[in-house]
């Protein structure tokens, strides 16, 4: 994974609550929330620490990411998190096991994800969690917008899979999947001639509603991204 390109510039739209990112991120923590009350857990590509930062009252929490940008500011918003600089690809080298594991995002940056997907597991506890989001290459839209699907605009998206072979390379990793769901529409402009404004209530009030509940509910089959819960057996 490349790691030159996340500096500070790379973040600078992912702060306030006004913006997708800070939305995702409640999200993801109560969705967390959701499966598991306290324990260890681990955020594997933890960027500035938002999900951390919700969930260090109920959990003993640890991070890791590529950045030293991001460590340094998770640092300064999770200050009860253990985080480090490290690659996703080193998590056995973390003090482990961990109850619940998240990786948002991170999966397709992986060359290998099957053989990080599997430390995961030795590094997960019996009966554990690994919550993981990725692009979904079987989206609506995604054939249609070519280049400019979301998931296509980012070189380091190297593992770009169909929700199947993601859930089948969670099996054979040694996990059963507990939910699969997605995250709706929210990659607009979809239709020409209609401003992309307008175009987000018309197909994202599913996601705006979901993420605002943080009741998951949207099928895979209508979403950018899968969102997957997976049990260590």
């Amino acid at each position: 994974m490349a790691t030159e390109q996340y500096g500070a510039s790379f973040f600078e739209n992912y702060r306030g609550w006004l913006n997708q990112y800070w939305w995702a991120r409640r999200f993801y923590a109560s969705l967390i929330l959701r499966y598991r009350k306290s324990g260890k857990l681990l955020e594997l590509g933890c960027g500035l620490g938002h999900v951390l930062q919700r969930l260090e009252g109920h959990f003993q929490t640890y991070g890791v990411d590529v950045s030293e940008y991001a460590i340094e500011q998770a640092r300064k918003n999770t200050p009860k998190s253990d985080l480090r600089v490290a690659a996703v690809e080193d998590v056995e080298s973390l003090p482990g096991p961990f109850d619940v594991i998240a990786a948002f995002h991170v999966v397709e940056h992986l060359e290998d994800p099957l053989a990080v997907l599997k430390s995961c597991a030795r590094m997960t506890t019996p009966g554990g969690l690994l919550i993981i989001a990725t692009p979904n290459t079987e989206a609506p839209f995604a054939k249609k917008k070519g280049a400019r699907w979301y998931a296509n605009t980012d070189p380091t998206h190297i593992s770009l899979k169909p929700p199947k072979e993601w859930t089948a390379l969670l099996r054979q990793a040694g996990y059963r999947i507990k939910r699969a769901f997605g995250d709706g529409l929210w990659d607009v402009p979809y239709l020409p001639i209609i401003p992309a404004k307008l175009q987000i209530p018309l197909f994202g009030a599913p996601s705006i509603l979901q993420t605002v509940t943080t009741v998951p509910f949207i099928p895979v089959r209508f979403s950018e991204a899968l969102i997957a819960v997976a049990e260590r057996e």
